[in-house]
């Protein structure tokens, strides 16, 4: 029997579909497919995003941060087509079968723990747009940011779609005057977009969350 792997301080993700726009369940998860093949190239991963069971995915990262801006570009290429929350984890993995991809540890059943109180919370009044929730017993755990992804996903909800396109064009860092010819408006239009929704601040925030360690 082969020798179990243990891998430490690691940050588990597992997230599923909240809602769909639209009743077509085979797009929905074509589109999924899509987003998880654009995260995995863009965001560094210790073990690639994928889908497990239905519409649960499943992921595991080096830092907070590097989880963070993955539930971020997930949400991002999803828009206007689906929903999805986020449990992450900051702890140890054990692979079990690296052939056929079976782990467990304290990553694993933290973010497990993360996702099923995000569920809980949502339908609580006042928490009804929060999609994301840390459980993280790493050395460098930072006990602030369960409640700070919180604050960033209320605000996110809170967005009419116009202003939330804007916020994914400043995001990638794309200027002005390019989120403007995207959106079919004019400079001046997207720029009062941005003034009016405070979107400089919440991106600034949203990529700060990146860092974390």
């Amino acid at each position: 029997m082969a020798k179990v792997k243990e891998i430490p301080n690691v940050v588990a993700l597992i997230g599923d579909v909240v809602s769909s726009r639209g009743p077509q369940r085979e797009l929905v998860h074509e589109a999924v497919l899509a987003a998880i093949a654009h995260t995995n190239e863009q965001v560094p991963q210790y073990d690639a995003i994928r889908v497990t069971v239905g519409d649960e995915i499943q992921g595991v990262f080096k830092s907070l941060g590097q989880a963070l801006e993955a539930t971020s570009t997930l949400t991002d290429q999803l828009f206007g087509t689906a929903e999805m929350r986020f449990g992450l984890g900051g702890g140890d993995i054990r692979i079990i079968d690296e052939d056929r991809g079976i782990q467990d540890g304290s990553a694993w059943w933290l973010a497990r723990e993360a996702i099923n109180s995000v569920e809980e919370l949502s339908r609580q009044s006042g928490y009804d747009g929060v999609r994301t929730a840390i459980r993280d017993e790493r050395p460098a755990a930072i006990p602030a940011a369960d409640a700070l992804v919180r604050l960033v996903d209320v605000n996110l909800s809170n967005l009419r779609d116009g202003a939330r396109r804007s916020l994914i064009g400043l995001l990638r860092g794309l200027e002005n005057a390019e989120v403007a010819r995207a959106e079919n408006i004019s400079p001046s239009a997207n720029t009062q977009r941005v003034k009016n929704n405070d979107l400089r601040a919440l991106a600034e925030a949203m990529l700060a969350l990146r860092t974390l360690p």
